[in-house]
């Protein structure tokens, strides 16, 4: 689920406050499909309520399919208001907090976040390779971390004193760990979530940040959501003085600096941060994610069922881990084998067969990203074999009856079993019957055999 969608699943009132900021506003923009962003340009400047019969004249008929989607999408986030008009026609008009706030974003500066006056040294500055790095080394060991690779959590920095993302508490919210502090592991959802791409997986912990938000950094949702949003929409490297932020965004700060999003640095005598790549993707949708991956992929999957990945990542060694067997380790190349046995143990653990060849796929290597298909189609068929056959045996808990008093009671409890949907099995020759039933059902089943006894 990503932004938009976490938005979608909000409640009214609230989705209301959230448009308060320019910042959610854009972002929302953003992430909208072309027609739907279309419309809502249309309508940004329309101060009246626009008849449906009207809207309807916006696309031809053979694009009626494309039209309601788009204002489905928008009415799911509560951008069209409908009213009634004078001749008694429906007519809808934008939400007039979004309408107010998009106006005033599209018709001011909208880089002025990056063209403060103040500015590091250039020399105390850190590359844009010192960026990714800090930020890939900050996400990889919390992954690693829920994975069960490593034992610390990522480290905060000692130039920001005070708070420390409790990320045990947002890890076990987010339901990716189970089990007590001492025994804590990770749950099949945890699996799951090891396949996702970067923004995905981002935006998981942040709702799960946010909904705890008074508790973890006493800040309301408003606030902490303005200012994620607002990191999107700046530069990478494009530093801040954490004394010019207020009270509350400098303990955001120091939480979301032990993600990877921001990296402290000083300057000046003052301790400055600097958005990573990360940070491009808490505005940008997927798009944000694409841009950050571009080029990225390192898996070449061959016809043999051969994995050859081109990583020296402890993470992306132990993610591939999960689906294939081991063959060999290079200091900068993984080599792997699709089996039945590695498929078969990845799917007891949570993963889907699809969940599989989609990640292969999305990290393909860019000398084989451009051939279709990227993951050949008979690795692909068969890891879904594999999925078909641990699924042609379903094991459910089950109570057997025998020693009927009777044939008559016996068959009338074989036609109740089929009436309540609990009937399993049945052996009308031994004795007088032999009945097995869903145990969900055996409540009713005790309680009817016993009113005809």
């Amino acid at each position: 689920m990503d932004f938009v969608s976490w938005l979608e699943a909000l409640p009214a009132a609230t989705v209301g406050k959230l448009y308060g900021s320019q910042w959610a506003c854009q972002a929302v923009l953003r992430s909208l499909p072309p027609l739907a962003k279309q419309y809502v340009v249309r309508m940004l400047f329309v101060e009246i309520p626009i008849p449906s019969r009207l809207i309807q004249l916006w696309a031809t008929s053979a694009a009626a399919s494309k039209h309601l989607a788009a204002l489905e999408r928008l009415k799911r986030l509560q951008l069209l208001v409908a009213s009634t008009l004078e001749d008694k026609e429906q007519g809808f008009s934008l939400h007039p907090v979004f309408q107010q706030q998009l106006q005033g974003a599209v018709t001011s500066r909208a880089g002025a976040a990056d063209d403060a006056a103040e500015r590091p040294d250039a020399s105390d500055m850190p590359s844009r390779q010192q960026l990714s790095s800090y930020a890939q080394e900050q996400w990889e060991t919390m992954l690693l971390y829920l994975v069960g690779s490593v034992e610390r959590l990522p480290a905060g920095s000692p130039l920001l004193k005070g708070n420390r993302l409790p990320v045990d508490s947002i890890l076990e919210g987010a339901g990716l760990m189970t089990g007590q502090k001492k025994d804590r592991k990770i749950s099949e959802a945890g699996y799951q979530f090891l396949l996702l791409d970067t923004y995905s997986q981002l935006w998981r912990l942040l709702r799960e940040y946010i909904a705890s938000g008074e508790e973890v950094s006493g800040a309301p949702l408003g606030a902490i959501l303005n200012f994620l949003l607002q990191l999107g929409f700046r530069e990478v490297g494009s530093a801040f003085r954490l004394e010019s932020l207020s009270r509350v965004e400098r303990t955001i700060a120091s939480d979301i600096v032990q993600l990877g999003l921001l990296m402290p640095f000083m300057s000046g005598g003052s301790v400055w941060v600097a958005p990573t790549r990360l940070a491009l993707a808490l505005a940008g949708g997927g798009a944000g994610h694409a841009q950050q991956d571009a080029g990225e992929g390192f898996i070449v999957v061959e016809t043999n069922y051969r994995v050859y990945a081109y990583t020296a990542s402890q993470l992306q060694t132990a993610i591939l881990r999960l689906f294939t067997r081991c063959e060999c380790i290079l200091p900068n190349l993984f080599v792997g084998v699709l089996t039945r046995e590695s498929t078969v143990g990845a799917l007891a653990c949570g993963l889907s067969a699809d969940q599989i060849v989609g990640y292969l796929r999305q990290h393909a290597h860019p000398h084989v990203a451009s051939r279709s298909p990227v993951v050949p189609e008979v690795v692909a068929d068969q890891v879904r074999l594999w999925q078909a056959d641990t699924q042609r045996v379903r094991n459910d808990r089950a109570v057997l009856y025998d020693d009927f008093p009777s044939k008559d009671v016996f068959g009338k409890s074989c036609a109740r079993a089929r009436e309540l949907g609990a009937w399993l099995w049945e052996d009308a020759k031994a004795g007088n019957g032999r009945l097995a039933v869903l145990e969900s059902g055996h409540d009713k089943m005790r309680e009817y055999i016993r009113s005809i006894k």
